[in-house]
């Protein structure tokens, strides 16, 4: 007995034959002729004018809710060029918190620049001294570190002990003038 072959249907599950695109609605083509506008102007940097077109793209969610979920993307980039520029840290803890954030980030030289502004409006705070010395130590500057944290020790012995465990000190932990400066009843 022969098997009778079965042929591939000329349509797939949805109806629509194989290569055949899917029909979108005219609301849908217009919006899609608006978004890439609005790239455009985004390549151009015109933000204010891009974020209005997105704007009544991502107002299409219910229908089409990918091209409004890009639409709400390229607008909040948008939003964010447009933003003022924030404003440079004025009193010493300003200074401090944004090159805590800075050193997080790893980007060291603009950390220390403004600790290094800090240190001399407060030459005595251990805050600013201590991160300072960590910053540094990230980059590998011993004798800058073993500097630092020699201060801050002489106003706050109790950051010695602080020091022996911050893994922010790995680069310079073996180094002996290090050593030195964190060993109890040494160095500072």
């Amino acid at each position: 007995m022969a098997t009778k072959k079965k042929t591939p249907s000329k349509t797939d599950a949805a109806g629509d034959k194989p290569g055949q695109s899917k029909h979108h609605s005219e609301a849908y083509e217009a919006a899609l002729g608006q978004y890439e506008q609005a790239l455009e102007l985004v390549r151009g940097q015109k933000y204010e004018q891009a974020l209005g077109l997105l704007g009544s793209i991502a107002e299409l969610q219910r229908d089409e809710p990918e091209l409004a979920d890009r639409a709400r993307t390229y607008s909040e980039l948008c939003r964010r060029k447009l933003a003022p520029a924030a404003e440079a840290p004025a009193t010493v803890e300003e200074k401090y918190l944004r090159a805590v954030v800075l050193t997080n980030e790893r980007r060291l030289d603009e950390a220390i620049a403004l600790l290094d502004e800090a240190a001399r409006e407060e030459p005595t705070n251990v805050s600013v001294l201590y991160t300072r010395a960590s910053a540094r130590a990230l980059q590998g500057n011993t004798e800058a570190v073993v500097t630092d944290l020699r201060q801050a020790i002489l106003v706050d012995p109790t950051v010695r002990y602080q020091a022996v465990n911050d893994p922010d000190f790995e680069k310079v932990r073996d180094d002996a003038a290090f050593i030195d400066l964190i060993e109890p009843g040494t160095g500072a």
